[in-house]
């Protein structure tokens, strides 16, 4: 097995490894903020959260483009372009954080006039005063992000994974020891600005020691500068289009009904977060992977071998976990925050749905940006976000939180699953009905089965946290067998069998 392989494989279990310790997390940790901060105060942290989210979209895209540059100019080795970019990014990156400094002071300054109706005086205090300090973390992960891709283009999973679960422990021991002394909200998004800070201080050493590039703060020349921003500039409205489907959410039932029902959505929307990174733990690793693919010029037969690869392995996750949420899920709901949360259950299920197919196909947006074809995309995903908007505030009026719930789903399906495919296959040629050929005809069996077994389960376990337990590992053993008859295809069969035996023979 190849350096690259294995860093690729260390860094999907890394990566699954930091997804069950943040669920873990969650479990334990969730319930004991709500019950030191109650659910307003709890709501008024996911909405300064989701505030500061919005300013995100100033960063225009340029991690995705850090990523991509620099893996295109590692293909070709070309290290002379390779530090002239990360001189144009880093200089480029100051500029931004200036900008987004600007505008947070603008937007912290009118929170006051946006929130008089649904808030007191007193959360609207809090509200300003958390976002100030959020905005700092702002600044400190834009300036940090060009670290990141770095990090990512030179395959250095192990690292960025284990720092990462790392700094999350650590995060998690300072809120609760803070929680414990009595203090607030304030509190928690301070911790999270200094981890954040902590973070990117550690990159940036590892970098210097152990990544030969160079760093030097110089101006970019008008070409580099405007290439870079041809490309990010569609990458950013990638980047709206998901603060439009994930964080004006936030902010439409924030204004429209009360910090209660805000933080009983943001419970939901968790849920949905931590679906979206057991896809994401497997695409982001093989990114370089596909960029370098394009790059090199292989044969689309063999791109899209890959792409169905990556497809099938992220589908077998996800069906699990949509298999063991809509079985057990309003248990799990119960036992982990209460029944005064218990509509977070359908703020979850119903994007799952067409998000599962979604995530699925993720590793083709690679291949978008590497053929800098990623224009359309953007565009018609901004088209579907603006109607979900719209369509959003209309059914959180008739509805509640829910009919914001179903606008996201319906963007999903109609942008990513329509539009997109029809993109894909038309213009970029890629054969995306031979792709969801295979993606259902290796999982569509296995989470059919499994799902039927969940539920006959669900009838004869308790209402506790062992009976959830035990459900869900029947479930994932049914799924297991399941899977490797009807998911994996026989040289992966073999691979795990080959395993096994060297297993026993140890």
């Amino acid at each position: 097995m190849t350096n690259l392989s294995r860093e690729r494989r260390n860094g999907v279990l890394l990566s699954y490894c930091s997804i069950a310790i943040r669920n873990i997390a969650a479990l334990l940790l969730i319930p004991f903020i709500i019950s030191h901060l109650g659910v307003s105060d709890y709501g008024i942290y996911s909405l300064v959260s989701a505030l500061a989210g919005y300013l995100i979209v100033l960063e225009f895209g340029l991690a995705n483009t850090t990523i991509r540059f620099l893996s295109v100019y590692k293909a070709n080795n070309d290290k002379v372009k390779e530090s002239e970019f990360i001189s144009s990014i880093i200089v480029i990156y100051g500029a931004l954080a200036l900008i987004v400094a600007s505008v947070g002071l603008i937007v912290w300054f009118k929170l006051p006039d946006i929130f008089y109706h649904s808030m007191t005086a007193t959360e609207i205090i809090l509200l300003q005063s958390a976002f100030l300090v959020l905005l700092v973390n702002v600044v400190v992960t834009l300036m940090s992000n060009s670290l990141t891709g770095i990090i990512s283009t030179y395959q250095r999973f192990r690292f960025q994974k284990s720092t990462e679960i790392v700094v999350f422990i650590g995060r998690c021991i300072s809120v609760v020891v803070c929680l414990k002394l009595g203090l607030g909200v304030l509190a928690i998004v301070i911790i999270d600005t200094v981890t954040n800070l902590l973070h990117s201080l550690i990159r940036f050493v590892y970098i210097r020691r152990h990544i030969n590039i160079q760093f030097k703060a110089r101006l970019p020349d008008k070409a580099t500068l405007r290439e870079i921003f041809v490309y990010s500039s569609f990458i950013a409205l990638n980047v709206i289009v998901n603060q439009i489907n994930w964080r004006v959410d936030n902010l439409i039932i924030g204004t429209l009904t009360n910090s209660k029902t805000l933080g009983v959505f943001n419970i939901g929307s968790q849920l949905v977060f931590s679906f979206i990174a057991f896809a994401s733990a497997i695409s982001n690793i093989f990114t370089p992977k596909i960029v370098q693919m394009v790059k090199q010029e292989v044969s689309k037969a063999d791109l899209m071998a890959q792409l169905c690869t990556i497809g099938r392995y992220q589908m077998m996750v996800l069906g699990y976990v949509f298999v063991v949420f809509s079985v057990f899920g309003e248990l799990f709901i119960h036992l982990f925050v209460g029944d005064e949360f218990s509509e977070a259950f359908w703020v979850a299920l119903i994007p799952m749905v067409p998000f599962m197919f979604v995530l699925a196909q993720t590793s083709t947006n690679a291949v978008l940006q590497a053929l800098n074809k990623h224009k359309i995309r953007s565009l018609l995903l901004l088209a579907t976000a603006i109607a979900n908007i719209v369509i959003s505030i209309f059914l959180v009026k008739e509805l509640g939180m829910i009919g914001a719930v179903w606008g996201t789903a319906i963007a999903l399906f109609v942008g990513e699953l329509l539009l997109v495919n029809i993109y894909l296959y038309r213009v970029v040629q890629l054969n995306m009905l031979y792709f969801y050929q295979e993606l259902v005809r290796y999982s569509l069996p296995v989470i059919l089965v499994a799902a039927i077994a969940a539920y006959f389960i669900s009838n004869y376990i308790s209402s506790t946290w062992l009976g959830l337990v035990v459900g869900c590992v029947l479930t994932g053993a049914v799924y297991a067998v399941c899977g490797y008859f009807f998911s994996l295809v026989p040289y992966e069969r073999e691979e795990i069998n080959r395993l096994i035996f060297k297993a026993k023979a140890k």
